[in-house]
């Protein structure tokens, strides 16, 4: 079996959606043929253990708190004196300072250990390939690092992408560094990956000569096989699981939907409810100004197995995204989960992109952008949910979402570059 090294920072990181993509992949490559040995920091997060992955924990120190124990340093009295500061002054400071130290990430320190750990492995086994992936781009700058040393073929995975990434604004200066550093990095890299064809398309305009994939991600097929529907609904039950970021994500179409179809009366107000677990930005003052306070229950966080219960427990899951033309680019990681437990799905978002061409091709849902278009959705779900007709329509294209298939796309370019 070929040998693969994987610099993965959130392999670990449990809560997060990314973390998914880096064991999906780790953990179905070797049906592929490929072994990955897995390196990582030693976080506060427990190691997660799969068959046939390696994981290789190194030291890690993050740029926080390195700066933090040099301040504390300085003692008590400077302490003090700093709480006399504007709540604004210190976020500008804090702007700064992060401009200027956090190059290009925050987690830049665990280069060295990385690099050290990653080296000593070579050094001892046939490694046959090197993959990395973003974010952080710190994960990249190792790659390349040994990618020079040892000449070993390289993949790297941008899931976020690095200077064209549209929720990352940064000042000129920072730009132009930003900028240079990219294209360097990835002098030497044999293939590029991300996650959408819009995403593909707008990397190869700075990167023209290089190899660039797409390379989706999806659902892990051993996570609802251990997950079942436990209980049905006695009213409609919408649900969304996730945050909101600070009202990025507004459900005011959707309030606003149900509101109107209730007033309407054409759905009774005692047969649906919208359930919502992760943060709770907005959502009593949005239910109370769209008269559907009674439909709106707000439970906070819970854990992601929790959530994957109540997912199938659900009648139709939610997808909220910025109302924004740079989310055109983007596939939420949730969606993945929403095709595996095979509920049909609400997506409201912008008008276009990868996400509506996801979900009009595998027939999941609906995505809709405004309020008549989000009426017509939910009264055609009411509907039939009333008739007993509530149905999952995804078709062959969904079940083209799995990680299993993610590692197999994964799997044929590293056996094309090596």
């Amino acid at each position: 079996m070929k040998k693969v090294i994987y610099i993965a920072f959130n392999y670990n990181h449990d809560t997060g959606i990314s973390s998914k993509r880096l064991r999906g992949v780790s953990k179905y490559l070797p049906s592929f043929g490929w072994q990955p040995i897995v390196i990582v920091p030693r976080t506060s997060n427990e190691t997660v253990e799969l068959d046939n992955v390696r994981v290789i924990e190194t030291d890690y120190q993050d740029m926080i708190s390195k700066f933090m124990r040099k301040s504390n340093n300085t003692g008590r009295k400077r302490e003090v004196s700093g709480r006399d500061q504007s709540n604004k002054l210190v976020s500008k400071g804090l702007s700064i300072a992060g401009e200027i130290f956090a190059y290009p990430d925050s987690m830049k320190y665990w280069k060295k250990p990385a690099v050290e750990a990653a080296s000593e492995i070579i050094e001892n086994e046939k490694i046959d390939a090197i993959m990395s992936t973003s974010s952080p781009v710190t994960s990249h700058i190792i790659a390349h690092d040994l990618k020079e040393k040892y000449d070993i073929p390289w993949v790297a995975d941008l899931r976020d992408l690095w200077n064209l990434n549209p929720y990352i604004n940064h000042n000129f200066i920072r730009r132009h560094f930003e900028k240079r550093l990219e294209m360097k990095t990835f002098r030497n890299v044999d293939a590029l990956t991300t996650t959408t064809e819009l995403a593909k398309t707008t990397l190869q305009s700075i990167h023209p000569d290089k190899r660039i994939e797409c390379v989706v991600s999806g659902f892990d097929p051993e996570d609802f096989e251990k997950t079942k529907q436990t209980e049905n609904s006695e009213r409609l039950t919408l649900m969304y699981a996730g945050s909101l970021y600070s009202g990025k994500r507004d459900p005011s179409i959707l309030f606003d939907a149900i509101g109107q179809l209730i007033e309407e009366g054409k759905i009774d107000s005692g047969k649906i409810v919208l359930d919502f677990y992760g943060d709770e930005t907005n959502l009593a003052e949005l239910s109370r100004k769209y008269n559907i306070e009674g439909n709106v229950n707000i439970h906070g966080r819970i854990t992601q197995g929790e959530v994957l219960q109540h997912q199938m427990n659900s009648d139709v899951l939610l997808l909220i995204s910025w109302m924004n033309e740079s989310e055109k680019m983007f596939i939420p990681g949730k969606v993945y989960d929403c095709i595996g437990c095979q509920k049909p799905i609400l997506s409201i978002g912008y008008k276009e992109g990868s996400l509506k061409d996801l979900i009009e091709r595998t027939e999941i849902g609906y995505h809709v952008s405004d309020v008549g278009e989000c009426k017509k959705a939910i009264y055609d779900y009411y509907t039939k949910y009333n008739k007993n007709e509530l149905r999952y329509g995804g078709n062959e294209f969904a079940q083209e979402y799995s990680l299993k298939n993610t590692a197999k796309n994964f799997s044929k370019i590293l056996e094309e570059v090596i």
